[in-house]
C-alpha cells in the first residue's frame, strides 16, 4: 500500500475511527498500521501476536491488580517484602497547595492508572506548582484504557502518588532492569540506559550475556559489566511472577539494594516487536497459552 493512503488512514485511526472498534478489531487494526501486517490471532506465534492475545483473553483480577501502581505494592509487600518497595511518600486525588508544601525537595509523582504518566522532581524551589498541577490534572482525565485498549486500567481510580526519589550514588538516576519472565521464569532481561535522555536498550540473558538483537532503542555501546546483585533480582522476579503466564518485572538495581519498580502486563502494548524477526518469534515461543497456572 502507498505510503501517502496509509498516512491518511492512520489519521483516520486516531482521529475517530478507533472508537468506533470493539478491542479485537482495535488490536487488529493498530497492529497492521503499526506493523504492516495483520496479526494472528487465533494461533498467535509471534511475542507481539501473543502480547495481544492476552490482552483480550486473560482479562483477571490479578492482571488489575499488577496494573494498579498503589493496590499492587501490598501485594508485593506479602511477596518479597517492604524494603524492596521504593518509599511511598504520599498519595492522594488532587495535587493541592498544602500537599505540595509537604512534599520533600526531591520526589518523584507519577499516575495510578498507566504508564507515561510521570514527573521527576529534582528540587521543588525551581518548579512552579501551577505546571505540575496542570500535568497531574490532565493525567487524571486521561482514559488509559480507552487510549490504548490495555484492558488491565480498565476503571482504576486516577490517583497520584508521590514516591521517594532514587539515586544512584553517583547522583544519577538508575538503570532500569526489566526481567522479562515466562511461566515463572526469567528468559530475558533488558536494561535501559538513560532512559529520560539520549535512550539506549541492551538485551541479555539469565546469565546476562548479550543478546543478539534489539527492542526500539539502539544498544549501548560502551562495556557493561554484569551486576553483583543480578541473582538476587532474578529471585526477586520469579518470586512476583510466579502466578503469571507472562509478565515483565521492572526493577532498579542500586549499589546496595533492589527496588520493585512496576509489573508490565503489556510491554510496548504489544506493538513493539524485537528485532530481528528471529528473536521476536523465538520470545513468543517461551509463552505457551495453552499451559494451565500452577
Amino acid at each position: 500500500m502507498k505510503r501517502g493512503i496509509k498516512q491518511i488512514l492512520r489519521k483516520l485511526f486516531w482521529g475517530f475511527y478507533r472508537h468506533l472498534l470493539s478491542d479485537k478489531w482495535y488490536a487488529r487494526v493498530r497492529y497492521w498500521l503499526e506493523l504492516d501486517e495483520w496479526p494472528d490471532l487465533e494461533n498467535p506465534q509471534k511475542f507481539t501476536e501473543k502480547i495481544q492475545w492476552i490482552k483480550l483473553n486473560e482479562r483477571t483480577q490479578l492482571r488489575q491488580l499488577a496494573a494498579n501502581r498503589l493496590a499492587v505494592r501490598d501485594w508485593v509487600d506479602k511477596k518479597i517484602g517492604k524494603s524492596h518497595l521504593v518509599p511511598l511518600i504520599d498519595s492522594f486525588d488532587t495535587l493541592t497547595q498544602p500537599i505540595w508544601e509537604s512534599l520533600p525537595q526531591q520526589f518523584v509523582l507519577k499516575a495510578n492508572h498507566g504508564c507515561g504518566m510521570l514527573s521527576i522532581i529534582r528540587d521543588k524551589e525551581n518548579e512552579h506548582l501551577n505546571t505540575i498541577q496542570q500535568s497531574t490534572e490532565e493525567w487524571k482525565q486521561t482514559n488509559y484504557y480507552r487510549f490504548g485498549r490495555e484492558w488491565a486500567y480498565k476503571g482504576l481510580p486516577r490517583k497520584i502518588l508521590a514516591e521517594e526519589l532514587l539515586l544512584t550514588q553517583k547522583g544519577t538516576i538508575p538503570k532500569d532492569y526489566k526481567l522479562f519472565c515466562f511461566h515463572g521464569k526469567v528468559k530475558l532481561i533488558q536494561v535501559d540506559y538513560d532512559r529520560f535522555g539520549n535512550q539506549k536498550r541492551n538485551l541479555f540473558n539469565p546469565d546476562f550475556e548479550p543478546i543478539e538483537g534489539r527492542l526500539l532503542y539502539p544498544p549501548y555501546e560502551q562495556p557493561v559489566q554484569c551486576p553483583k546483585n543480578i541473582d538476587e533480582a532474578i529471585n526477586i522476579a520469579e518470586a512476583l511472577a510466579a502466578d503469571f503466564s507472562f509478565i515483565r518485572v521492572d526493577l532498579y538495581l542500586l549499589e546496595n539494594h533492589i527496588y520493585f519498580g512496576e509489573l508490565t502486563n503489556y510491554p510496548g502494548n504489544g506493538f513493539v516487536p524485537f528485532q530481528p524477526e528471529e528473536l521476536e518469534y523465538k520470545v513468543g515461543s517461551w509463552l505457551d497459552l495453552n499451559r494451565e497456572l500452577t
